[in-house]
């Protein structure tokens, strides 16, 4: 029995086959965009990364340097960054006054609507001797001063490399 173009199963197997051919192209396709926007997330996550800004692998001459961050209106940070053995050991972190006198930390104790500078200073001194870099997260409360640290620090550190 010979099937033709008229018969009815040929017809139908025909349907079947272009019907799953359809399907499968679909299926392709979807594949291939969820590639490629993966891909894409992947370029712009990469491109968006944050460009590694720390200092944790360079070595430093010995020595103590004193950085300064920009000065303003009400004052600007200082860093006294101590190296031994090419490592920071030892980071002071003070807040001055416009007249470049340090501030009295015991009124800065987070009352008074005043940050507690007292023991951020310190608390951020800590956290760049543990990373070996001035690259650490800014305190919400003290967002201005803690920057200014991280930029008196940079520039302290610049001076010993």
């Amino acid at each position: 029995m010979a099937i033709g173009a008229n018969d009815p199963i040929a017809k139908g197997i025909q349907s079947l086959f272009l019907k799953k051919r359809g399907d499968l192209v679909k299926r392709l396709t979807k594949v291939f965009l969820v590639l490629l926007l993966i891909a894409s997330l992947t370029i712009t996550l990469t491109a968006c990364g944050s460009s590694d800004t720390s200092d944790g692998d360079v070595s430093y001459k010995d020595g103590t340097y004193t950085g300064q961050s920009e000065k303003r209106e009400f004052g600007y940070e200082e860093a006294e960054v101590t190296i031994e053995g090419g490592k920071i050991t030892n980071i002071v972190l003070k807040r001055m006054t416009p007249d470049g006198e340090e501030v009295d930390y015991d009124e800065w104790t987070g009352e008074d609507d005043r940050p507690n500078l007292k023991q951020f200073r310190i608390d951020m001194a800590e956290e760049m001797l543990e990373k070996q870099s001035y690259d650490v997260d800014v305190i919400s409360t003290a967002t201005e001063t803690s920057q200014g640290w991280k930029e008196a620090v940079k520039n302290a550190l610049d001076q010993a490399k």
